[in-house]
């Protein structure tokens, strides 16, 4: 962590520092790909995952295209559209006006279904077991869309790739009308024309009968949910049978007032039933103040919701402070503290989601070697690596790992330990949480 106010430095980490960044970044040198293939054998939690982040720049094109082709007068120009397909160093400011342009693009429930079903596939692929993607639902009545059928459009994609999974019954398309108003979320808000080349017609896992307040309407067994569904146990990974566990966040934006935070939180907690299992704080870290957010989160923790809050991506020690003093499930980030707030941190045990690669990007940490992980690592505090925004920053979870064996010199073994205890902070209930600790136990055994 970077410290401010205070004399010295973070304590040296006493293993061999070698400086990789990610393959393509200005002034680095790509992981080694032995590393990064051992590091795709590696079942994988990621917790950090940003939708709007994490969209493949090749899709953004092909909507742009789509929408021109309609006659639609295009939100980017050619210039921005670079800007947000490139891989590169960014500020933190950056970042916020390139998520705004993405945000700008993907304004319909299609496009975001979509963007969702990728977005699985892809960490999926990456043999991630388990993945918590956080969104900010969106109003844009110019679209006819409101929060809530945001979500269920990102829903529908969710359950879209999951019904793709190895040993998954095919989505009957021909048998129900996908876009009946009895079945809430579906309709515009399913996955059209094509998800990887495949058509999405809107299929869907565990359709059951809506409730008069939008959402699932029959019990579920702890790890039904359509946004929770896996195929047999009898492998571990996802080309062998396993599949991916995908729950939902919904982030609450530092723009939004008390009353948009509170409906944010209000939405989470009925949409429990298709997977939503926690909310973010999140957005442009400049703006805003906790006072206005802080009343929505203690609502959210009430309703049994797992709260997770990106924390001093900047130097606000008194925000800190407070969110720290909140003691969430897990923390974001966390770079810019100073020694007392370090201090704190650390006897607070809270669990830190840390993007090495974002980090380093966005100018938070000055490198790799440099990144407040070592000293975490070393002094047992739990970690769990994650991507941030693979779209974006152009990484995977696997090159995440890669990075942190390289730059931090971490053995197979060490990565694969961290990854198992990385299931522990997940918002996951006990029973998927047992399903993923024997997942990684098998990986271990061979590891």
């Amino acid at each position: 962590m970077a410290e401010h106010g205070a004399e010295g430095t973070a304590a040296t980490v006493t293993k061999k520092h070698v400086h990789v960044e990610a393959k393509g970044r200005k002034g680095g040198q790509p992981c080694d790909e032995s590393i990064l293939l051992a590091c795709r054998q590696i079942p994988k939690v990621e917790l950090h995952a940003h939708l709007n982040g994490s969209v493949r720049p090749q899709t953004i094109r092909e909507i742009l295209e789509e929408r021109s082709a309609a006659g639609e007068a295009l939100p980017v120009t050619e210039l921005q559209l670079k800007d947000i397909t490139a891989c590169g160093d960014r500020s933190l400011a950056d970042c916020f006006r390139l998520f705004d342009l993405i945000h700008a693009i993907t304004t319909t429930h299609a496009a975001l279904s979509r963007i969702a079903a990728e977005v699985v596939r892809d960490f999926a692929e990456d043999r991630v077991v388990y993945l918590e993607l956080r969104t900010t639902p969106k109003a844009r009545p110019e679209y006819g869309m409101t929060k809530e059928s945001y979500i269920k459009a990102v829903l529908d994609g969710i359950e879209f790739a999951l019904s793709q999974q190895p040993g998954q019954q095919p989505c009957d398309t021909t048998s129900k009308d996908l876009s009946s108003p009895s079945r809430p979320g579906r309709g515009d808000g399913a996955p059209k024309g094509k998800v990887d080349g495949r058509e999405a017609a809107g299929c869907t896992l565990g359709v059951m009968a809506p409730r008069m307040d939008g959402c699932c309407g029959v019990a579920l067994s702890p790890a039904d949910g359509p946004a929770a569904v896996t195929s047999d146990d009898s492998a571990d990974g996802i080309t062998d049978g396993v599949g991916i566990i995908v729950k939902l966040l919904l982030s609450i934006d530092r723009r939004e007032d008390a009353a948009a935070a509170l409906e944010t939180v209000q939405l989470a907690a009925r949409y429990k039933c298709r997977g939503v299992v926690g909310v973010d704080l999140s957005g442009n870290p400049y703006v805003g103040s906790w006072a206005s957010w802080s009343e929505a989160l203690a609502v959210a923790r009430a309703a049994g919701l797992g709260v997770t809050l990106h924390a001093g991506e900047v130097y606000t020690p008194f925000e800190t402070a407070a969110m720290l003093a909140f003691r969430p499930d897990r923390l974001g980030h966390c770079c810019r503290l100073d020694r007392e707030l370090a201090e704190a941190l650390r006897s607070s045990a809270i669990p830190l989601e840390l993007c090495l690669t974002s980090n380093v990007l966005t100018q938070s940490v000055p490198s790799y070697p440099e990144h407040h992980f070592a000293e975490l690592y070393v002094a047992g505090h739990p970690v769990v690596l994650c991507t941030d925004d693979s779209g974006v920053f152009g990484t995977t979870l696997s090159r995440e790992y890669a990075i942190a064996a390289t730059a931090f010199g971490l053995s197979m073994s060490a990565l694969m330990e961290l990854s198992r205890k990385s299931v522990e902070y997940t918002f996951a209930n006990e029973q998927e949480k047992q399903r993923l600790r024997s997942i990684m136990d098998r990986a271990s055994a061979t590891t």
